[in-house]
């Protein structure tokens, strides 16, 4: 069951704060609990704070009082910053009073990238699989997941996250992403290499880069493909989209895709312009 907060105040961490008398040193987890970094996500409007950054790679900093005065997990004392400004804070770069700003300042929106440039690509919608695939995913002729390859040879994700919502969602060109809109949530840990984003009409989007060493990483991550008759080599990068159309039957989900009534899971394509095509 999901942390009530009254007035600011997370149950889940008063919880959490009532404990650490009782917690020996050191053995207390760093990272707050899901429901804090929601909240600490959400305050900052998915990216670090501080002037002329909007870095949405994030760290969780205690700073009221300091984790190592205390181990505390109360998001009043605590800020959302990327890795740079997380480490100048931890050696006191900010005032308390200045970190209490910045949590209550005007975000900007936040942009990321992926790093993950490869000149082959396995591209995982839902549980099917694309390689050498221009277009992954189309709707009604138009391109929903899709690479572009640039000119030095590296094949570039792109998406445009489907919704039945007029609101606007986030946009992912060449790598970049961009334009969220209004989400609920977006996780994107400081590894740079998964973004999971959900709205409050249920539309949801994960995407996750990996390395597949083996066809023996591809069989235990989706049981039943048959990737020994693949005839590709490795090893390769993987990236896997899933996304979620609220309030509609649509869903490319963790193993398979869902459209109406029908579903799909395990298909491979190699070399088609266009895998999966649907109205």
């Amino acid at each position: 069951m999901g942390a009530k907060v009254y007035n600011g105040s997370c149950a889940t961490c008063d919880l959490y704060l009532s404990l650490c008398p009782l917690l020996e040193s050191g053995r207390m987890n760093r990272t707050p609990p899901h429901e804090v970094r929601q909240q600490l996500r959400r305050e900052v409007g998915f990216g670090c704070p501080v002037d002329r950054c909007g870095n949405p790679y994030l760290y969780w900093h205690h700073f009221d009082p300091p984790w190592s005065e205390r181990q505390h997990h109360n998001p009043k004392g605590m800020i959302a910053l990327c890795a740079e400004h997380h480490a100048k804070a931890d050696v006191g770069a900010y005032t308390t009073e200045q970190l209490r700003a910045l949590k209550n300042s005007m975000p900007s929106e936040p942009a990321g990238r992926f790093e993950w440039m490869r000149r082959e690509l396995l591209v995982v919608v839902g549980g099917n699989f694309y390689h050498e695939t221009p277009i992954a995913v189309q709707f009604r002729d138009q391109p929903v997941v899709w690479v572009n390859r640039d000119s030095e040879g590296y094949l570039l994700v792109n998406l445009a996250m489907l919704s039945a919502s007029s609101e606007p969602r986030v946009v992912m060109q060449d790598n970049f992403w961009m334009a969220l809109g209004d989400p609920k949530d977006v996780e994107c840990p400081p590894s740079g290499r998964k973004l999971k984003i959900q709205y409050s009409n249920d539309d949801r989007l994960g995407i996750e880069f990996f390395p597949v060493g083996a066809v023996s990483d591809i069989t235990a991550r989706y049981p039943g493909a048959n990737a020994d008759q693949w005839g590709i080599s490795y090893p390769i990068t993987a990236v896997e989209i899933q996304m979620r159309v609220g309030g509609t039957p649509i869903e490319f989900g963790p193993r398979s895709t869902q459209i109406g009534g029908a579903q799909m899971i395990n298909c491979f394509m190699s070399r088609c312009g266009v895998g999966l095509a649907f109205n």
